[in-house]
């Protein structure tokens, strides 16, 4: 059963019983989120529509079936095939088994086949660091001595060092004593039409980076599970498995003891339920969320301070921050930040709060009957936690949607181009979550490959007192006005109020925009000289050397187009611009985006 089946199967009992106008007054009358959700946890209860949860273990029957469908890949030398299976037959195999070591094994072949000699080493040595097959021993050592043989032959001359292109990538002005992620040219400031948002203190040139922010967090989506770490987001081919799931690989004993510390002790047992049920990220993200400021807390009652205090400092100048050495400051890595986020719940209707109650009290079950997470010795504490934990489900489960940030990159395809854009993790970023929406944003976030630390660039010329604005998604080149005005309501639940909508800027796409008439013929000439089609074809490509030589140039035609918006010049200016930041943070590489079919199961 999914999550989606659920609600729709407690929507059909209501209305059969007749009680959904009944429900829906009832639900209008609260007054908490707690208090939402224990309704709904009550009426669920009362219609006997709570999920069973689901138990997958490892056992060898499923790490042979998946061991078996990647030689079957390997022998059609579909590597990135057999390498996904593997990796399946290794999260399978009972820990440290022989089935454990062949798939090791297994995956080491793979890897010495794709030229990944170091990685291909590193997993023979975890082989033989473990009680393994000796029939292994002769091939694993020849294998071994090939790979070294190949990396000392190795002669691969890199022409850009990382050094060169990473000053492009940092942030050059003073940081914010408060808002420490983010550069002093920035000013926090709320309003009653905008909120909370932020504005230029000083002028920024394009290209300048004005965040640098690590996030609460971080969540792999379920088509990255066989790609990344579980944990930091680390590319790290040599993944190895969870101890109890058959979901998580992680790339170091480090990270699995601090998913461990921080949710997944909690998560392990639910993550076949998780899966099998089709919960979104924005769902999960919640969860995860409410088991991290546990874990941030020694005892509830700390937790219970901080939710109070975050609360109590609401629509003041310390919104969301907290006092720390007699200074308050903001940042992602403290819960309050977090908590106090906007959930628009003003905004929302019945049957959204609703639904989202309906899978807060879902979580709160499963919370309860199959993991430690609410357990204490005192019955008047537990009805506390209780109570706060269904809370904070709800709250941040409105949070999500409007505050989130996808964590994405670019893939090449089977032809060389990276063009392509693939999400691949998702986070709570707290001053991320500040900046307003704009169809013509002035800003650009990224992320490096394998980590999760958002950088927002400028992406015009912000001047100051001005707002800056990020981009939710519709985009005024992309997108025709009515269809960006409607995809924001819905989703973010307001009317868009940015320059492109109100101005109503031309309904053309990017694709089909033609050289604009009032741009000076000596920019367009500058424009077509260095954005010619062989510096275009280079790009797509990924080409680093190509990268490293336009960037400067195109941020100085940033500036100089600006006056001319909107306009194709400049849009051709910022989409070579966020090619080229793509390109330094890393291009995932062909092979490595699409996952390959599969369930988990307990014996084949």
């Amino acid at each position: 059963m999914s999550i989606d089946s659920c609600y729709e199967g407690v929507i059909a009992k209501l209305t059969t019983q007749g009680k959904i106008k009944q429900m829906s007054l009832e639900l209008l009358s609260l007054e908490t989120n707690s208090e939402r959700v224990l309704f709904v946890y009550k009426t669920l209860k009362g219609l006997n529509a709570f999920p069973s949860v689901q138990e997958i273990k490892k056992n060898n029957d499923s790490s042979i079936y998946y061991r078996n469908l990647g030689n079957k890949c390997f022998e059609q030398t579909v590597y990135h095939k057999a390498w996904q299976y593997y990796n399946l037959s290794l999260l399978h195999a009972p820990l440290n088994s022989e089935n454990y070591c062949l798939a090791l094994s297994n995956r080491s072949a793979v890897f010495y086949e794709l030229y990944k000699y170091k990685e291909c080493v590193r997993d023979i040595d975890t082989v033989f660091s473990l009680e393994y097959p000796t029939k292994l021993t002769e091939k694993l050592n020849n294998r071994k001595k090939m790979c070294n043989e190949a990396l000392c032959s190795s002669n691969e001359k890199q022409t850009i060092k990382n050094d060169d292109f990473n000053e492009y990538l940092k942030m050059t002005s003073e940081k914010h004593s408060e808002y420490l992620c983010a550069s002093n040219k920035l000013e926090v400031v709320i309003s009653k039409e905008m909120g909370r948002h932020v504005i230029a203190k000083e002028d920024i040139k394009v290209g300048e980076v004005i965040v640098e922010e690590d996030p609460y967090f971080t969540l792999l989506l379920k088509d990255q599970y066989l790609f990344g770490c579980n944990y930091c987001l680390s590319r790290c081919l040599n993944l190895l498995p969870c101890d109890g799931c058959c979901y998580c690989l992680y790339c170091s004993d480090e990270c699995k003891a601090k998913a461990w510390k921080e949710y997944h002790n909690i998560e392990c047992s639910l993550m076949a339920t998780l899966v099998k049920m089709d919960f979104t990220k924005l769902e999960l993200l919640a969860l995860r969320t409410v088991l991290k400021a546990r874990h941030d807390h020694n005892e509830w009652k700390d937790l219970f301070k901080t939710i109070k205090d975050a609360e109590d400092n609401m629509n003041t100048e310390h919104h969301g921050q907290v006092k720390v050495d007699d200074k308050w400051i903001y940042d992602s890595k403290y819960y309050a930040s977090i908590h106090t986020l906007a959930t628009n719940l003003e905004r929302r209707s019945i049957s959204d709060i609703f639904q989202k109650g309906l899978t807060a009290a879902v979580f709160l079950r499963f919370l309860e009957n199959n993991s430690e997470f609410l357990k204490t010795e005192n019955k008047h504490e537990y009805d506390e936690i209780n109570e706060c934990v269904a809370g904070l489900l709800l709250l941040h489960l409105m949070t999500s949607p409007t505050n989130m940030h996808g964590i994405s990159s670019i893939a090449a395809s089977k032809e060389g181009n990276c063009v392509d854009q693939i999400s691949l993790a998702s986070a709570p970023y707290a001053f991320c979550s500040l900046f307003n929406h704009s169809c013509a944003p002035n800003i650009v976030r990224f992320t490096k490959l394998g980590s999760a630390k958002m950088f927002v660039f400028a992406l015009r010329p912000i001047k100051k007192g001005m707002q800056i604005f990020d981009n939710y998604g519709p985009h005024h080149a992309l997108e025709e006005r009515s269809s960006r005005l409607a995809s924001l309501k819905f989703q973010f639940i307001f009317t868009c109020l940015c320059e492109a909508c109100v101005n109503n800027w031309p309904n053309y796409m990017y694709l089909s925009m033609r050289q604009s008439r009032n741009v000076p013929p000596k920019l367009v000439r500058s424009k077509n000289s260095l954005l010619n089609e062989r510096v275009i074809d280079q790009l797509q490509k990924g080409n680093l050397d190509t990268a490293f030589k336009t960037y400067k140039r195109i941020c100085d035609l940033c500036e100089l187009l600006e006056p001319y918006v909107p306009c194709m010049e400049l849009c051709d200016c910022q989409e070579s611009l966020k090619q080229c930041l793509q390109i330094f943070e890393g291009l995932v590489p062909y092979g490595s985006s699409l996952m390959v079919k599969w369930k988990s199961v307990n014996s084949k």
